[in-house]
């Protein structure tokens, strides 16, 4: 390994302001330092989830936004001190080998969290989850060829606190053909539905359905799903107990979807859990005044890159890629959607699928890269500021300091957030 370069201060390549943003030298992977990990930091708590996004069904219909979901939960996930384990399109084969992984290790650790993101079923009153190599030609291969829900909540059970996020009511062309042929073999059709069922969760567990019973939930227009888009943004909002969380959850998605769908929870927990909390803080803590996520953890040509920050209202952040050769690209502020949250803080928000977006190229270099703003305390800041605002930034990245604040050499102190992503081969 050969150590970096210093920091150059000069611009890395063309910005190109159509709709994409040609970016270099990337690491996705976020840090656990970012945003302070308070919650990792103040609790002794072991916490793990498992995360599977499934998109590229054979038979099934594709879903375009699974996998993204999966990513952009699993970033969240993340940032709140979980160990992630992030899947994308498991066969039955691989999804066994999954749970048996999360078998083995399921008394490991104190909270264990499950997303899953693709489609999902109900036979008889049975849950099941598919996976993209499923053909489910009549009922009886159900239990061959599709993950059986209460299995899962029979492993899960063993954890201390289970959290367990089902975005998988999706619409399923093969539960309505089974549908169809039950119908017209006068089998009843009505055993055989889409959606999921309710279940009463075992011990002290939580269940969140992306919707209500029987109900199909929306894969969503822009780039990820009404819900997985509404349990990150609340799961990263400190101090809010996980019960309050979801009835924030409920809000969003059914503000987006126009009341057509329903969030639905059922919880057997007796204690309290936080996902970020912001108690017990120390100086090197306060990242935690800003929040900032990047996914997916590892890209290649061709993939997406998606980021949203919120900021204090009196931050305007200048956001920027840093390559491994130290060379910087700013990201305008054009690229952005912003909103005002309800907790007094401003979101920043890049989602793929939009107009503007951030896209691996071939020409692209492959390596560690860190995205991220600062907040700049002065809108009329020269070019030569932001560039030793920078140049000092870099010193502090160096030692593996990815958010807080700097005393500026010109002046002033200065709040920053960087993530830190991996571009592959």
């Amino acid at each position: 390994m050969t150590s970096r370069p210093p920091f150059s201060g000069k611009r890395a390549g063309p910005l190109i302001t159509k709709t994409v943003l040609h970016l270099w030298a990337v690491s996705l992977t976020i840090l656990a330092a970012l945003s302070g990990m308070s919650a990792a930091s103040t609790t002794p708590q072991t916490r793990f989830a498992l995360v599977i996004g499934n998109s590229a069904y054979e038979t099934a219909g594709y879903l375009p936004n699974a996998t993204h979901d999966a990513d952009l939960i699993g970033g969240a996930l993340q940032e709140a001190g979980f160990v992630v384990d992030l899947h994308h399109d498991l066969d039955m084969h691989a999804f066994d080998d999954v749970l048996d992984m999360l078998e083995d290790r399921v008394r490991e650790f104190d909270v264990i969290a499950l997303y899953f993101a693709g489609h999902g079923m109900q036979f008889d009153g049975v849950n099941y989850l598919l996976p993209v190599d499923a053909r489910i030609r009549n009922a009886r291969a159900l239990s061959r060829e599709a993950i059986i829900l209460d299995q899962l909540l029979d492993i899960l059970q063993n954890a201390g606190t289970a959290l367990v996020f089902l975005d998988a009511c999706r619409n399923n062309p093969l539960a309505e053909q089974l549908a169809a042929d039950q119908m017209a073999e006068e089998r009843g059709a009505r055993a055989l539905r889409q959606g999921l069922a309710v279940v009463r969760p075992p011990a002290e567990m939580l269940i969140s359905y992306a919707t209500l019973p029987g109900e199909v939930a929306y894969d969503g227009g822009f780039g990820n799903s009404p819900y997985a888009r509404a349990l990150a943004s609340h799961m990263l909002t400190p101090d809010v107990e996980v019960s309050v969380l979801m009835k924030r959850v409920t809000r969003d998605v059914l503000d987006e979807t126009n009341a057509r769908q329903r969030p639905q929870q059922m919880s057997q927990m007796q204690d309290e859990f936080y996902f970020l909390t912001g108690s017990g803080e120390t100086p090197q803590d306060e990242g935690d005044e800003t929040l900032l996520a990047v996914y997916p953890g590892r890209v290649g040509t061709g993939d997406e890159i998606a980021l949203f920050a919120d900021v204090p209202v009196d931050c305007a952040p200048n956001f920027f890629a840093l390559s491994s050769a130290r060379a910087v690209t700013p990201i305008p502020e054009e690229f952005f959607a912003v909103h005002g949250l309800a907790n007094g803080m401003v979101r920043f928000e890049i989602s793929p699928g939009t107009r503007y977006g951030l896209v691996v190229t071939e020409d692209d270099a492959r390596g560690a890269m860190q995205i991220g703003f600062f907040c700049a305390q002065d809108s009329a800041r020269s070019p030569q500021d932001t560039l030793a605002t920078l140049a000092q930034l870099e010193q502090n990245l160096a030692q593996g300091l990815f958010a807080g604040r700097l005393e500026a050499e010109t002046g002033g102190t200065v709040l920053y957030h960087v993530a830190q992503i991996e571009i592959e081969d």
